[in-house]
């Protein structure tokens, strides 16, 4: 992802990346009138020594490399993907799907997976998110009753293999009506406790605060994560959130619940959204917008005329104070045709379409501070003394050069070094 638009410092582990913009959120210095924290940053041997205002610097004879007000960010992290899916469409053709149609689509693909090939897909996929500057990143594993045991086992394989590279969490993922049956909770319970979170699929099923209680108390005893898709649905009949916050107070739910989708909350009336909004927020509920699936797949209807659409009304409970975060969810498999693991091209879309102003300077948070704050990790991103130098220094200025092309030129920075990763051919999906 390397561009020429500055000099490299070769394998130099000493030197200082100067003039660089950073957003508010990643930085303690103050921003400038420009909104902007501007400043030169002393990198040592994979680490930031030191962060001053551009000109602040104390005198060193080690390299100055001008990044000419280039936009820097801590690596990009994704709390919400299905690595699982990811590039089916490589070898499949899906009809036009909504959400159950897909769900149904992708259970009679998966009969024809093989480890190899399941293999190839979540190695492509690190690979493109790597090259993209992703450190950290969440994928959802579907488990069910009928999954084949193979499935688990692939993915468990890259959390070893991309350990330094892209720093892999893994949930297990199942529809909360199968948690009915004592000997499928037995065999979820035993691959969650590998990876210390639970996943859950909520939509419209019955007695939801009564299935929900007893999975809440076990992951509490255990001190997991839940992490759930939760009204991924425009029906404002769908009531998933609010039984999730209910449940998450009543039984003093101590880790994090991060809640996908939530776009029925578009669909409420004012004071249902505030109520919902409101104890969720009492709750401690974490939210993940996943603007570029929702965006495909509500409304969509067989006769390609735009219907509703449907999406986390993520400025608003911002506003409020909520910890909000962007995935990219479904890359390229039956849910969603499009799509790429790089959280800028998911943050410009959803910046548009949430109508979030300055997204490279106000939002930065949502593709790095938030999501490796909803999932525990160690370093949640700002750019300040002592922290890891795993950045991402791009050639835009301003939010609207870092959003007015496809892909803005970038230089992903890994414990100090300047990575030269491509992004990888689509042809060795079929290699």
């Amino acid at each position: 992802m390397r561009d020429h638009w500055l000099p490299s410092p070769g394998n130099n582990q000493h030197y200082v990346l100067g003039n660089v913009r950073i957003p508010p959120a990643l930085s303690s210095l103050e921003p400038g009138s420009n909104g902007w924290c501007e400043a030169d940053i002393l990198i040592e041997n994979g680490e930031i020594a030191s962060v001053a205002p551009v000109g602040n610097m104390p005198a060193t004879t080690v390299e100055y490399i001008d990044a000419d007000k280039g936009i820097l960010y801590s690596g990009l992290v994704d709390c919400h993907t299905h690595l699982d899916k990811a590039h089916v469409t490589a070898f499949t053709d899906f009809p036009p799907c909504n959400l159950l149609d897909a769900i149904a689509a992708m259970a009679e693909n998966k009969k024809s997976w093989t480890a190899e090939s399941l293999s190839a897909r979540v190695e492509f996929s690190l690979k493109s998110a790597f090259a993209s500057g992703v450190r950290a990143m969440r994928s959802h594993v579907d488990f069910n009753p009928d999954t084949s045991d193979f499935i688990w086992g692939v993915m468990s394989e890259f959390i070893q293999s991309y350990t330094g590279r892209v720093d892999l969490q893994l949930s297990p993922l199942a529809n909360i009506v199968h948690f009915d049956e004592a000997e499928f909770c037995k065999r979820i319970y035993e691959v969650a406790a590998k990876q210390g979170v639970l996943g859950l699929f909520i939509y419209d099923q019955s007695d939801l605060q009564n299935r929900l209680t007893p999975i809440f108390e076990h992951a509490n005893a255990q001190g997991w994560d839940i992490d759930l898709h939760v009204d991924e649905g425009l029906d404002a009949s769908l009531d998933g959130l609010n039984a999730v916050a209910k449940v998450t107070l009543a039984t003093k739910f101590t880790d994090k619940v991060l809640c996908g989708h939530c776009v029925a909350l578009n669909s409420y009336d004012e004071e249902r959204r505030k109520r919902v909004i409101d104890r969720s927020l009492e709750a401690g509920l974490h939210f993940v917008s996943l603007p570029v699936t929702n965006l495909y797949l509500q409304g969509r209807e067989s006769n390609g005329l735009p219907q509703l659409r449907g999406m986390t009304p993520v400025g608003h409970l911002s506003d409020k104070g909520a910890v909000v975060s962007f995935g990219a969810d479904n890359v390229r498999d039956g849910f969603c045709a499009f799509g790429e693991f790089d959280p800028m091209a998911v943050l410009n879309l959803g910046a548009q379409i949430g109508h979030l102003d300055e997204p490279g300077r106000d939002w930065a948070a949502l593709v790095t501070k938030n999501p490796a704050h909803s999932m525990g990790l160690k370093w949640q991103g700002e750019i300040t003394k002592d922290a890891p130098a795993d950045l991402v220094l791009f050639s835009a200025r301003s939010s609207g050069e870092l959003s007015a092309r496809g892909e803005t030129p970038r230089v992903v920075i890994r414990n100090g070094c300047w990575l030269d990763e491509k992004l990888p051919d689509y042809r060795e999906l079929n290699g």
